[in-house]
């Protein structure tokens, strides 16, 4: 059943300097959807409005769906099949789940362990990690009788990159993508424009930047509290009140501002010069 907070278009008119051109207009559509308030932005003809609500149902479809797989908290999905793994044992996997979990390791890799989606696990002897990947069939295998696998750090950043496609595919590549109001994929500016403007709330004040075909994401401790894990020290104390982080997906700079909170400042510094994007 479709959600009653669809929005209807604004029908922001954006000028045109040549008469033959169609007039565009932004339309803006939302859903409630991973336990936030998904708002699609898309630049397009005014008398395409009926087709870009077709597209954005089909987009917010398209994210049910991934949350059907991701969710820890659905009894089916593939991530609540992988938390009641024993050590050993494998589980298959869906295609759009492994991509899911490749990029969350490698968050992992790049941010020197401090974003880790199993983080709540039971830790196996040595050095072996909570799990492996494995490729044909694409498939989990755990090392640890107490695997509990968390995506809410990457999740809805990786919806937003997997949804963007759909879009894009029926020609709206004027689009800004919302997961809440923490993660932000930006895909080509709106028309006569350098990009999408986004307004952080900063610390120094507000800022304004312009996206395009890129995302910024945020974590903080404002509205949720301590809720985010320090690895390292084992408890829920992070190093920081807010951080915002730009990256070339939703899904990176999703990871990317999670693991900010718990880094200190030497931490944080060498993770700039590793990944060369801007953090606030």
């Amino acid at each position: 059943m479709k959600s009653e907070k669809t929005w209807k278009s604004p029908n922001e008119k954006i000028s045109m300097s040549d008469p033959m051109k169609k007039e565009r207009v932004r339309h803006v559509h939302g859903d409630d959807l991973m336990a936030a308030h998904f708002r699609l932005q898309i630049e397009a003809p005014a008398e395409e409005s009926g087709r870009v609500r077709s597209v954005c149902e089909e987009f917010f479809e398209e994210i049910r769906r991934l949350e059907s797989f991701l969710s820890r908290f659905m009894e089916d999905s593939d991530v609540s099949r992988i938390n009641r793994l024993c050590a050993g044992e494998s589980a298959v996997i869906s295609q759009e789940t492994f991509q899911c979990l490749s990029a969350a390791v490698e968050a992992s890799r790049l941010t020197d362990g401090h974003f880790d989606v199993a983080y709540r696990s039971e830790r196996p002897k040595g050095a072996k990690p909570a799990f492996t990947l494995f490729t044909c069939p694409h498939r989990v295998t755990a090392w640890t009788d107490g695997l509990d696998m968390d995506l809410g750090g990457i999740g809805k950043g990786f919806a937003l990159d997997y949804g963007s496609r759909i879009l894009q595919a029926y020609g709206y590549d004027r689009a800004l993508l919302c997961a809440g109001t923490s993660t932000i994929l930006a895909l080509s500016p709106p028309q006569d424009s350098q990009g999408w403007e986004i307004v952080l709330d900063l610390p120094v004040g507000r800022q304004t930047l312009r996206l395009a075909n890129e995302a910024v994401s945020c974590s903080g401790k404002s509205v949720r509290g301590e809720h985010i894990f320090d690895i390292r020290s084992q408890s829920y104390t992070t190093k920081c009140h807010r951080a915002w982080v730009r990256a070339e997906t939703a899904a990176m700079a999703d990871a990317f501002s999670t693991a900010m909170m718990t880094m200190d400042s030497t931490d944080s510094a060498n993770f700039s010069a590793v990944i060369n994007r801007s953090f606030y």
